[in-house]
């Protein structure tokens, strides 16, 4: 049985606009398990993002639950969520938002700053982290505007991961790159995945659904339904037609 690390329970999310309220998420039950790579996909405004953010604290559910190790956050103050942010949560975005008068190594140990002082330890993990992402100390002295999308990318997964967050959220972390530079990012992210490393991805592209061990379906706001591709290389023709019998029955 696969331990439940984040769930959900009639999650609602609404928005006013004009005098009348947009219902973005929709009485949400969703679980997600340690240890998975989940990916969240549907169609454009389905809410995807939405559910992101409100699964890792940087947004507030209108209605509704998040259960995080057993702790309920969804009541969570501003200061307490901000703790849980930095303590449990690692980001990477389709923006890298990396501090451009900042060195790699630099952007990776601010990061790690925001729980330890022990700069040595810190410089030393952030190097171990860089060296498993293939970016050696040339590169990790460099700034961001010196370096290609797909290095700057993997040093974003760097810095999301140096706190060792439970859970790693990605939305879209491909979007703006080329197919080489989206593979090597997508590489990375699978490698930490399958060192037990939890990972929740938003994406639109199918390449990158097929990283995942498990893909679930949002459509108006609600899960319309999910499919297991359990194990396995994402190349695999029986994988990838796993996937794409279930993206074609939600009406992809």
């Amino acid at each position: 049985m696969k331990e439940v690390i984040l769930s959900t329970e009639k999650l609602c999310k609404t928005f006013s606009s004009g005098g009348e309220q947009q219902h973005i998420l929709k009485n949400l039950d969703l679980k997600i398990y340690k240890g998975d790579f989940t990916v969240i996909m549907g169609p454009s405004g389905a809410g995807k993002s939405t559910l992101l953010y409100a699964l890792s604290g940087m947004d507030r559910p209108t209605l509704g639950k998040i259960v995080f190790a057993g702790e309920e956050i969804s009541n969570y103050s501003n200061d307490e969520l901000a703790v849980f942010r930095r303590k449990h949560c690692g980001f990477v975005f389709q923006q890298m938002y990396l501090l451009d008068n900042m060195s790699l190594l630099d952007n990776a140990m601010t990061a790690g700053l925001l729980l330890s002082n022990n700069r040595r330890e810190l410089a030393e993990r952030a190097r171990e982290l860089f060296g498993k992402v293939g970016l050696d100390e040339r590169l990790i002295r460099k700034f961001p505007a010196q370096l290609s999308g797909g290095e700057a990318q993997r040093a974003a997964i760097v810095r999301a991961l140096m706190n060792r967050p439970e859970i790693v959220f990605a939305d879209e972390p491909t979007g703006q790159l080329n197919s080489a530079s989206g593979k090597a990012v997508l590489d990375v992210l699978e490698s930490v995945n399958k060192q037990g490393q939890s990972i929740v991805m938003v994406t639109h592209d199918l390449k990158s659904a097929r990283r995942g061990n498990r893909v679930v379906y949002l459509q108006d706001g609600a899960i319309r339904g999910e499919c297991n591709l359990g194990s396995g290389g994402a190349e695999e023709p029986e994988r990838q037609q796993l996937l794409n019998d279930f993206l074609r029955e939600m009406g992809w």
